[in-house]
């Protein structure tokens, strides 16, 4: 840990104001610096003194230490900015915000370094489900509402999507997982090009030691009949990010043919649906 860390963690007097040689002091770093934050990314004094002189608050300065934190841990100093300005107290949601902040930092200056590290590391920590959940599906949410103002992100989208599923079969290969049994089938509906919390999901299962049969995007019905033939799946999982002619007509084919099947993906009716996150799909599918 370095000093500058250390000095950001320490607790500030709830009863004095700072001016910014003092507060640079308590975070070790030059005075400049701190002037430099608050030119590009206005986090500056809110206090000023009876001879007008600009002051640093308690909440400033921790609002700069958090800043510091997030920085040291890899994250852009832009976006450090922006996550810094929330409470001190949000605990374990600040934490999860500053994680999609660090991988979304990652995919868009494109470190494909440290955005395979960073997805190594949590997989291995949390498994597939939590790193679904608390990280990769918040950050595409992230990215998908900072940009629909601003423009195109489809590039970082597949940049992200890529790495998550290289991340997730490194994953999977050093942990050598076990299983037996009649396998789960993943399919996309016909058509279904989006296919990443199908990976999750295959993740997930062999984590529970479940055999689990993937297709890849881009098949046909013929395709997907002939696959339940030979696997003799104990369910098919049909997924569909958006609702296209045919699909349903291909979950009867399959039913006829006297194979379960469960909807998942929000491309089916909520009424037809049976699968609606990761947790309880894995939770479902494992009973």
């Amino acid at each position: 840990m370095t000093k500058q860390v250390e000095a950001a963690q320490r607790e500030v007097p709830r009863d004095i104001v700072w001016p910014v040689g003092r507060v640079a002091d308590l975070l070790g770093v030059p005075a400049v610096t701190i002037r430099s934050w608050e030119r590009r990314y206005g986090i500056g004094p809110s206090l000023r003194s009876r001879g007008r002189h600009r002051r640093y608050s308690a909440d400033d300065v921790e609002r700069l230490q958090r800043m510091q934190t997030l920085i040291a841990q890899g994250m852009s100093p832009v976006d450090a900015a922006r996550l810094s300005a929330q409470p001190a107290n949000a605990g374990a949601q600040t934490d999860g915000a500053a994680a999609v902040e660090t991988l979304l930092g990652a995919a868009e200056s494109y470190d494909v370094r440290r955005l395979a590290s960073f997805l190594d590391d949590r997989l291995q920590r949390a498994g597939a489900v939590d790193t679904w959940t608390e990280l990769v599906a918040p950050a595409f949410r992230t990215l998908g509402r900072r940009f629909a103002d601003t423009g195109d992100c489809t590039d970082i989208e597949v940049l992200l999507a890529g790495a998550v599923e290289d991340a997730v079969e490194r994953y999977l290969t050093r942990r050598q997982l076990q299983y037996d049994g009649r396998p789960v089938l993943l399919v996309p509906s016909p058509d279904e090009r989006h296919t990443l919390p199908m990976t999750m999901l295959r993740a997930a299962l062999l984590e529970r030691s479940l055999p689990v049969i993937a297709l890849g995007a881009g098949g046909n019905d013929v395709a997907v009949l002939a696959a339940a033939e030979r696997a003799k799946p104990s369910v098919v999982v049909l997924w569909s990010l958006i609702r296209r002619s045919g699909q349903a007509d291909l979950r009867r084919r399959l039913e006829r043919d006297g194979h379960a099947t469960a909807a998942a993906g929000p491309g089916w009716p909520r009424s037809a649906r049976v699968l609606f996150d990761l947790e309880q799909a894995v939770e479902q599918l494992a009973n």
